[in-house]
């Protein structure tokens, strides 16, 4: 197994173990509510004072079962879910086996099985499935039919005679049959095994439809690492909210906005590169590409794309960030500064930055197995050829006269090259550059 394998195994466990976490806590405010109700509905069942004990012991335990939420993050956290439902179900069994049915005169035990008692068995197994854990519901169903053949056994053995099914004749008449059903001593225990099986064959099914919710918990929480890793992969290559977009739709929606370019080029990397070693030419333009990308994500930019020691920055595209021509051409400020005052791999560099704004096509593009994001238009062509036009001019960098007029605030000390033909185009172009360069 892999390192990132283990890393993936170890959150889905830890989702498990989280939903898990959230499902015992559900089922204990479950029951705490459930409790509540049935001791309301022993005060509006039965008559005073019959009914204010009950009801007030049931409070108490609905209050004294908050308890296990205490332990939840401490060493007994697994233990004390296993001791809570063993709990309830002991409680439902004293409650058959012992509980007297009424304040007046005593009934025999054995018509609690007529109260309909045994049915709060099946509201804490239900509960105990809120826990997401098989183990757990098949716990709680053992306690159940372990704690109804106790309770059973335990009023069958204080009774002297004990009158069931099986003292009916082969064909019973009306009155027979009525006879043995309403006799004081019948508490028919092939229905009590009847009712034993079923509360197992429920535990049974409960268990398997835990085991089948926890496999989809599970397969979610694969999916939802998956998604991580990819998202945090692509984190290295566009910000974040290009990651969860690409995650999520397989592709960056097909734009056509207005947009500000940058284009930057290390000057004379060719014949640097040509006394390095090859390590050390990756190693130098990971270095600078790096700090670059910081430099314009601070701005709201997004680098775009590589192309040998060049670079081409997008701002407004994808992501769509306000006043795109400053950010720009404070970003192309800063990557000189950079490049003027840091060191990579022992080099100082520096660069050729061409600015311009205008409309841009920008989505993903390529084949069905392979995809890049990239811009298109005009204004990217432009960007480049200021980029080139550096060269001839003796600058360093160079913005359009629409950039200029988008970002006046931040060209104050731009200085008018004039117009010039570009090439590629047909018209004239208004091109500055910054007044320190």
């Amino acid at each position: 197994m892999t390192s990132s394998q283990a890393i993936a195994l170890t959150a889905v466990e830890g989702a498990l173990f989280e939903a898990e976490r959230k499902g015992f806590r559900l089922a204990v405010l479950g029951r705490t509510g459930a409790l509540v109700a049935i001791a309301a509905f022993y005060l509006v069942a039965y008559r005073w004072p019959n009914n204010v004990v009950p009801a007030t012991l049931i409070l108490a335990v609905a209050v004294a079962g908050l308890a296990p939420l205490t332990l939840v993050g401490g060493r007994w956290e697994r233990i004390g879910r296993f001791a809570f439902f063993a709990f309830d179900m002991v409680a439902i069994s004293a409650l058959i086996a012992f509980a007297p049915l009424g304040g007046g005169e005593p009934l025999p035990q054995h018509f609690v099985f007529l109260s309909g008692r045994t049915d709060y068995f099946y509201v804490v197994l239900v509960l105990s499935a809120l826990a997401l854990s098989p183990m757990l519901v098949l716990w709680t169903g053992f306690c159940a039919v372990t704690g109804l053949a106790s309770a059973t056994a335990w009023i069958a053995a204080g009774m002297e005679r004990v009158v069931g099914f099986g003292d009916l004749p082969r064909s019973p008449s009306r009155e027979e049959f009525q006879a043995v059903v309403s006799s004081p001593d019948f508490l028919a225990i092939s229905v009590r095994v009847n009712d034993g099986l079923i509360l197992a064959l429920s535990t049974v099914i409960a268990a398997l439809a835990v085991h089948r919710a926890r496999n989809v918990v599970r397969a979610h929480a694969a999916a939802e690492e998956k998604r991580n890793r990819a998202q945090q992969l692509l984190g290295r290559y566009v910000p974040a909210q290009v990651a969860e977009q690409l995650v999520d739709e397989g592709q960056l929606a097909p734009q056509l906005r207005e947009a500000t370019i940058l284009f930057a080029d290390i000057e004379g990397f060719t014949s640097l590169s040509e006394h390095l070693t090859a390590p050390r030419v990756i190693g130098l333009m990971n270095g600078f590409f790096g700090a670059a990308a910081t430099v314009i994500e601070e701005q709201g930019g997004i680098v775009v794309n590589h192309v040998g020691d060049a670079l081409i920055a997008a701002f407004n595209a994808p992501l769509p960030v306000e006043d795109h021509a400053r950010r720009a051409v404070t970003a192309a400020r800063s990557l000189q500064s950079l490049a003027s005052n840091r060191e990579f791999d022992g080099h100082r560099l520096r660069l050729r930055i061409g600015v311009a704004t205008g409309p841009v096509a920008a989505g993903t593009v390529g084949g069905a197995t392979s995809q890049t994001y990239t811009v298109y238009g005009d204004t990217v062509n432009l960007a480049q050829r200021l980029e080139r036009l550096n060269k001839e001019l003796g600058t360093a960098s160079l913005i359009s006269g629409a950039t200029f007029e988008a970002a006046r605030a931040a060209c104050a000390d731009a200085v008018a090259v004039g117009s010039v033909q570009v090439r590629g185009r047909d018209a004239v172009v208004e091109v500055f550059a910054f007044g320190k360069e």
